[in-house]
């Protein structure tokens, strides 16, 4: 009779089929001159992110291309750092601070038609979120926009916006988010175009990506075989110790531990 367990197969093991869910911080300065725009400012800054990554790939010479993986990240956090509550002039007294805030406009930009021809597509506005800074003396950064593309794109109606060619590669550099930093009184650029910028805004980005583990791994091991418990690698009568070398194994993910703490 055959008896087949209630817990899977007996006849083989699944070992890889994990995604990593991992936090990645990024940080960047916001300006808006660019000397090829003259007195233009350039205040959208647009951040793009390349899918065709894997941030974990340790088998790199591995034909075929086995180990590319979808980078995909699930949602996106953007906070700026206010500029200071006040100055002090030499000789004057503090300086009124309303000068020092600003409205930051942020947005991811979807399409609806393949992500294949996006590059030659307007974006249009999913989701947005205004919010108006104020300038502060003791440093704390201020949120500024939180987006779900799980979510936003999870019905497949909207697309995420893919940029096709440039240096990122053919369609794998996904916008997702676009900003800009206005004057709260005017709509208009809040910092000047000029060579000379004495003002930029630190922005900081925390990206949660999700990373297959690839089918393909490898780990620096060796199997060596001689006649002496004691002496594991030593040569006794048989061939010498070649040393450890880069061997192919099956990864996959058990759990996150803060042991070394």
């Amino acid at each position: 009779m055959l008896y087949t367990p209630r817990m899977g197969s007996s006849t083989g093991a699944v070992t890889t089929k994990k995604e990593l869910s991992v936090k990645v911080t990024d940080f960047f300065d916001y300006t808006v001159y660019d000397p090829t725009a003259g007195s233009i400012p350039q205040d959208v800054t647009h951040y793009a992110w390349n899918v065709d990554q894997n941030l974990f790939n340790n088998a790199t010479s591995v034909p075929g291309d086995l180990t590319t993986t979808f980078c995909r990240v699930r949602d996106v956090t953007v906070w700026v750092l206010p500029v200071k509550g006040f100055s002090l002039p030499a000789g004057g007294d503090n300086i009124n601070n309303a000068a020092g805030m600003f409205t930051v406009n942020c947005q991811t930009p979807g399409v609806g038609v393949s992500p294949t021809t996006t590059g030659t597509q307007k974006a249009l506005a999913t989701d947005t979120q205004v919010t108006n800074v104020l300038p502060q003396i003791d440093t704390m950064w201020k949120k500024v926009f939180y987006c779900n593309l799980q979510k936003t794109f999870q019905s497949g109606v909207i697309r995420p916006y893919f940029r096709t060619g440039g240096t990122i590669g053919s369609g794998t550099a996904q916008c997702l988010f676009s900003m800009s930093i206005v004057d709260p009184t005017t709509g208009k650029s809040y910092l000047a175009a000029s060579a000379d910028e004495t003002l930029v805004v630190r922005v900081k980005v925390q990206l949660t990506v999700d990373q297959p583990i690839s089918t393909i791994q490898q780990a620096s091991l060796s199997v060596f075989k001689n006649e002496d418990y004691t002496l594991p690698f030593f040569q006794q009568n048989g061939s010498a110790y070649p040393g450890v070398v880069d061997s192919y194994v099956q990864m996959d993910l058990k759990g996150a531990r803060d042991s070394m703490r």
